[in-house]
């Protein structure tokens, strides 16, 4: 088990461990950091685009998951429903929408249509709908005792107000759950970024910043290690990247622990459950 642990978490160590490291230990077996130097975080928050594609992956991971929430759950909570007109027809078309895809033309397309190139809401707007969270939603408001509703109905509330102020506070669970994969899933993703902001530098996703770095093995296009170096800071390319690296996976590392029981009991409801 010590042996599982240390393979597990050593490539986290070694990250890190080489992003305060100031002389160049590339692929070397680190135990501590050779010349211990914070130079490489002070510079990505300071010289480089950091901040702005954190703004940018915050707002998105942020206002995503939340839009994300209420239109699912507000599909779920109809398809759930038996008085629906063609409600398996309308389940079996959204679970057919789930395997297959038009491709990235026609949506590339789509989304030109819809005038979201070059926009913020190009990483909100087509995410809003997740198959996956609402047959997960779904399923969960088909097992809530339907007597909760007919004592609601009876006392004459709406079926929005049934919706939201009765099933939606049961649904907790699930709902969290659904919020940490949209979390985890807005956070890494930088596939939008490429396809429709690659232009515009102010819409740079962290993600996307931090892919860039590490492909093309440059700090920018206007600037250099050099230049960087300046001032007596003393640190390497290989610094700088599992600088980034370390600074994007400290979010995911902060939410998972609160939200990971939510996590495991929505993979078990889709287990267990139809």
């Amino acid at each position: 088990m010590l042996g599982i642990i240390f393979a597990t978490f050593y490539p986290f160590i070694y990250m890190f461990l080489l992003s305060v490291s100031s002389a160049n230990t590339f692929a070397k077996f680190l135990v501590l950091p050779l010349g211990f130097s914070l130079d490489a975080y002070k510079t990505i928050f300071t010289q480089l685009n950091f901040m702005d594609g954190l703004k940018i992956s915050i707002a998105r991971s942020t206002i995503g998951p939340i839009c994300t929430i209420v239109v699912v759950f507000m599909s779920a909570y109809v398809l759930s429903r038996d008085e629906l007109v063609y409600r398996k027809f309308f389940s079996r078309y959204v679970i057919f929408a789930m395997y297959f895809t038009a491709g990235i033309l026609p949506v590339y397309m789509n989304i030109s249509d819809l005038h979201l190139i070059g926009s913020f809401w190009v990483y909100i707007l087509p995410n809003l709908v997740t198959v996956f969270g609402l047959i997960l939603i779904r399923t969960f408001i088909q097992e809530l005792p339907r007597s909760l509703e007919e004592s609601a109905f009876i006392d004459g509330a709406s079926y929005f107000q049934v919706a939201f102020k009765i099933v939606f506070p049961l649904c907790i669970p699930v709902l969290a759950a659904i919020t940490l994969f949209e979390f985890i899933s807005q956070w890494n993703a930088f596939g939008d970024n490429l396809l429709y902001n690659s232009t515009r530098s102010e819409l740079f996703t962290l993600q996307y910043i931090l892919t860039n770095y590490l492909k093309n093995g440059s700090i920018s296009s206007a600037t250099d290690m050099m230049k960087l170096n300046q001032g007596g800071k003393s640190f390497t390319m290989e610094s700088v990247k599992m600088a980034m690296t370390v600074t994007v996976c400290i979010p995911i590392l902060i939410v998972y622990p609160f939200l990971q029981k939510y996590f495991i009991k929505g993979l078990l409801l889709g287990a267990v459950k139809e």
